[in-house]
């Protein structure tokens, strides 16, 4: 009996042992069958990447590649004369702006090459313009120097530049007024309507202040300070430069009746002033010669011209 149940606890046994050795090889079977499908993912995704660096690799190629390379090589060679063409003819421009300062500080004022450089402005820029206005001032042909300042002014300058301008312009144009010689109520009206407009251009664009004294340029409100003077010698009142239409719709004030006259009765206007003016200059003629008989003879008369300060005005002239 002892002998039999030996056998069976010795055959009980042996299948414990059997199963627990079926249930790790069971373990490790599906182990390695995690590691064989996580090799096979990492495997795929790999061939994915590599699928993707091909596809764009291709695309770079199909991208860049020339059907015509000799045709390309011609299309550069002609970007290539174009590009060095522009830069010689910039490199030529620069060099006749430089002579012409270096002459210039020298007291050669001939605007002759910036005149050249006038015909040849591409792209169309102010400074051709502005040296050319410089040299006519310095020969005193104010004329020509207030064309070419105008033709600066709408060559789209920097702010600060065309202030200059503005200056240049403005003492140009006060030039032209002989202060010595207002005999006339015509000469003095003339020149009260040059001091008028050279005052307004200074108060264009903010460099002076119509109303005050807060223009963002030194030189352009001491300018229009200067030219408010003359106009009180001349017994003549700055006038602001009128509001454009797009000022008077935002500023939501009714207009003056000056304002809503009509073009026709403005120029109506305009020419009884001319003929007002022609009257008053006779009547001073007629004085004049008046007052000329009587000195002769021995008396003291005479009118005498209210005039400004005289044209010797220092500004910025460069």
């Amino acid at each position: 009996m002892k002998d039999k149940n030996s056998d069976e606890k010795l055959n009980n046994a042996v299948d414990k042992g059997g199963k627990a050795e079926t249930k790790q090889e069971k373990k490790q079977e599906k182990k390695a069958q995690r590691m064989q499908k996580k090799a096979e993912r990492k495997a795929d995704r790999a061939a994915d990447r590599q699928r993707i660096r091909d596809e764009k690799k291709a695309d770079r190629e199909a991208m860049f590649k020339i059907e015509d390379p000799i045709g390309f090589m011609r299309i550069i060679n002609i970007v290539s004369v174009v590009l060095l063409i522009i830069a010689l003819f910039l490199g030529v421009r620069y060099i006749i702006n430089g002579v012409f300062l270096i002459k210039y500080n020298h007291g050669d004022y001939s605007p002759g090459s910036q005149e050249f450089l006038q015909l040849v402005n591409i792209p169309e820029g102010y400074l051709p313009y502005y040296n050319a206005g410089n040299a006519y001032y310095k020969l005193e042909d104010y004329d020509k120097a207030i064309d070419n300042y105008k033709a600066a002014l709408e060559s789209h300058p920097t702010e600060k530049k065309e202030c200059d301008i503005r200056v240049n312009l403005a003492l140009a144009m006060l030039h032209k007024i002989d202060f010595d010689n207002l005999n006339t109520e015509k000469q003095k009206a003339n020149a009260v309507r040059t001091l008028q407009s050279a005052r307004n251009i200074l108060c264009e664009k903010g460099c002076a202040d119509p109303y005050g004294t807060d223009g963002h340029d030194p030189e352009a409100e001491q300018l229009k300070q200067d030219i408010d003077k003359m106009l009180e010698e001349l017994d003549a009142e700055p006038q602001p430069p009128e509001d454009s239409e797009e000022q008077q719709q935002n500023s939501g004030g009714g207009e003056s009746e000056e304002k809503k006259k009509s073009k026709r009765e403005k120029e109506l206007e305009e020419k009884l002033d001319e003929q007002k003016q022609d009257a008053m200059e006779e009547r001073q003629e007629t004085q004049d010669k008046a007052d000329q008989k009587q000195d002769m003879q021995g008396g003291q008369g005479g009118s005498e011209a209210s005039g400004g300060s005289g044209s010797d005005f220092t500004g910025k002239t460069w």
